[in-house]
């Protein structure tokens, strides 16, 4: 529902905590489409080479998380959804990178416009396209879908208490869905009606958060139970039967589950808390992750290219190394020239409606992964 209101703007913050999350979330990602011909890398890597592609489960749920809550307490705040303000800013922080990306492809031969189709529609995950990119048709069609939800919620006046129930209930049909349809043959991995339940998880906990904030802390002290999950989790993931019926949804549930738990455990922000460096350096690759996921697959042709015209020993330090370091290197460029720009010319047409302690990523791209939140933002 769209309203009329006079905007001003919002405090931007950032939160490292949730920083450090997408890190680990890409990290596990990169390291799933590293280059598996070098035997070595599982050990250079970080071992998560055969369930890597769980990274991304993380990163749905820490978007339900951030951008649900970012309406639900909008929502909260105002009784009303302002939808046109909230999708053209998604667009701001999305799109210009994202077809500044399909553009490269194209100029540089790697596809056509014939194979991109489904990318500049955003229904890639459903008709083909770069294959990594599938993500982000998940991630758009659920936006439009929380904006719709709650702005019905809002025009029938619906209380949060069975918006909460309704989207749970909604994960669980999802669930067994995704079951029936792998039971048939049918591959759930990249569809929007599959796999947006981990987006839903998010939600639920930014309802928590925002509405009954007692409850979400109750929670956070269940911090044996929440390293449990996470463990359980990655058994389940290498431990899965291999039968497609069954280890498919079977391992996104597991997936799903991990992140959950890892946001419910590691989100425990304290002001001015000094952080080792290990934990800074993660942050600081999970605050440039999208251009990092959007450009970190393209460098991995070019480096094996390189790796050929070398010798042995020098061309395994390349395959192992390099993905990783071009990968972040061409992300961090690409955010900075590209998406850093928009941001700040958002924030000027279009400032944020609502001040929330949990921003949406990119939202503030000047920021340092080690300012505490309330800081001035990006």
């Amino acid at each position: 529902m769209m309203v009329a209101s006079t905007h001003r703007p919002k405090t931007a913050r950032r939160e490292v905590e949730l920083d450090f999350i997408r890190g680990i979330a890409i990290l596990m990602v990169m390291d799933f489409h590293a280059p598996r011909s070098v035997l070595m890398a599982p050990f250079l890597w970080l071992g998560f080479r055969n369930f890597g592609w769980a990274g991304v489960d993380i990163f749905f749920v820490l978007s339900g998380f951030l951008v649900g809550g970012l309406l639900v307490k909008e929502w909260q705040q105002y009784r009303r959804i302002d939808s046109k303000r909230f999708l053209v800013r998604r667009g701001f922080k999305i799109w210009p990178q994202y077809y500044v990306f399909l553009l490269a492809n194209l100029l540089t031969g790697h596809r056509t416009v014939h194979q991109l189709w489904g990318n500049l529609l955003n229904i890639q995950n459903y008709v083909g396209g770069i294959a990594h990119t599938w993500t982000l048709a998940v991630e758009e069609h659920a936006y439009l879908l929380l904006v719709a939800l709650l702005a019905f919620a809002a025009r029938f006046q619906i209380t949060i208490r069975h918006i909460f129930f309704s989207v749970g209930a909604a994960c669980a049909v999802i669930v067994a869905w995704r079951f029936l349809l792998a039971s048939r043959g049918v591959n759930t991995f990249t569809r929007t009606d599959t796999r947006v339940d981990g987006i839903l998880y998010g939600l639920l906990l930014a309802v928590l958060y925002h509405h009954a904030p007692p409850v979400f802390a109750r929670l956070q002290r269940l911090r044996y139970l929440w390293i449990a999950v996470v463990l359980a989790a990655l058994a389940g993931l290498r431990l899965a039967p291999p039968e497609p019926w069954w280890s498919g949804p079977l391992s996104f549930c597991f997936a799903d589950a991990a992140g959950v738990a890892l946001l419910l455990l590691l989100y425990r922000h304290q002001a001015g808390r000094d952080r080792p460096a290990l934990y800074r350096l993660v942050a600081w690759i999970g605050l440039y992750s999208y251009g990092i996921y959007l450009w970190h697959v393209s460098v991995i042709g070019f480096i094996a290219a390189i790796a050929r015209r070398l010798p042995p020993p020098a061309a395994l330090a390349m395959d192992c190394a390099a993905p990783a370091l071009f990968g972040v290197a061409v992300g961090v460029a690409a955010t900075k020239l590209v998406e850093s720009p928009m941001l700040r010319l958002r924030e000027r047409i279009f400032p944020r409606r609502v001040d929330s302690p949990v921003e949406s990523p990119g939202d503030s791209p000047g920021d340092s992964p080690s300012a505490p939140a309330g800081d001035a933002g990006r």
